[in-house]
């Protein structure tokens, strides 16, 4: 019999998008004047290696294969959804979970059809073994065995991004925000909103964006939502990070890539 999605954890190894960590506090800040070069990851902005898990044949191969997955599921099915996997050290999966998507987007339909839950567990099953990452110096352990695997339905809009590049991109900062990378500079931006507060609402909130080939930052949108006003908080703080100084390159090339940030929005 068939094992339900939310019921499958398998022993297979993966990775997908590098997810960075971010845990929230009640910060504030003001955006100033770029002076500064930022990394995506970490304090020294010439630090662009990317350190996480890497897919057998690299990135391409990895979108190639997730777009072979999706193909037998009705394509009338529209929408995006978001596999986060913890992994062990090793690089084997202990727990598949799908980011909650927004109320009444195509995504939050999509996670409750049976043909799509049935879907993910072969998927989650049929990958193959990575090879796990040395990560960043003084990156939480649990960061960087979580991963998160963007999985779009439908027909391609655009240029499909890649879920990680050889080099990762640089940003423009102030000498303040430089030493805490993209993750920090958006932490210092985003206010929890007074009305969860009040009503102690708690949770990740996952937000998306893409890096082009020219460095331009698109695509920002929640992947996994905790409640709106939480969700608005979060665009409103991305919609805030500049363009990239540096693209992603891929084996010397520009490429695109797209990242997920999580947000952990907790009552002290």
């Amino acid at each position: 019999m068939q094992k339900s999605f939310n019921q499958l954890v398998t022993k297979k190894a993966t990775t997908c998008f590098f997810a960075l960590a971010l845990s929230f506090t009640a910060l504030t800040g003001r955006a100033q004047n770029a002076t500064a070069v930022m990394a995506l990851i970490g304090p020294d902005p010439t630090l662009t290696a990317y350190t996480g898990p890497r897919f057998p044949g690299g990135p391409d191969s990895l979108r190639a294969l997730l777009s072979r997955a999706v193909r037998p599921v009705n394509p009338a099915l529209v929408g995006q959804l978001f596999l986060q996997l913890k992994l062990t050290s090793t690089g084997a999966v202990q727990k598949a979970t799908l980011l909650v998507p927004p109320r009444g987007t195509p995504a939050a339909q999509l996670a409750k059809n049976p043909k799509v839950q049935a879907l993910l567990g072969r998927l989650v099953q049929g990958l193959p073994a990575w090879q796990p990452g040395p990560g960043t110096p003084g990156q939480n352990q649990a960061t960087l065995n979580t991963v998160t695997l963007p999985l779009p339905f439908g027909p391609a809009d655009g240029s499909v991004a890649l879920d990680y590049s050889d080099e990762n991109p640089t940003f423009p900062a102030t000498p303040d925000d430089r030493r805490f990378g993209v993750a920090g500079f958006v932490q210092k931006r985003v206010r929890y909103p007074v009305q969860d507060m009040r009503n102690r609402v708690e949770g990740i909130v996952y937000a998306y964006f893409e890096v082009s080939e020219t460095g331009v930052v698109e695509q920002r949108r929640i992947v996994g939502s905790v409640s709106p006003t939480l969700d608005a908080e979060v665009l409103r703080a991305l919609a805030l990070l500049p363009n990239a100084l540096t693209p992603p390159r891929q084996a010397g090339r520009p490429v695109r890539v797209g990242y997920v940030l999580p947000f952990n929005f907790k009552m002290l």
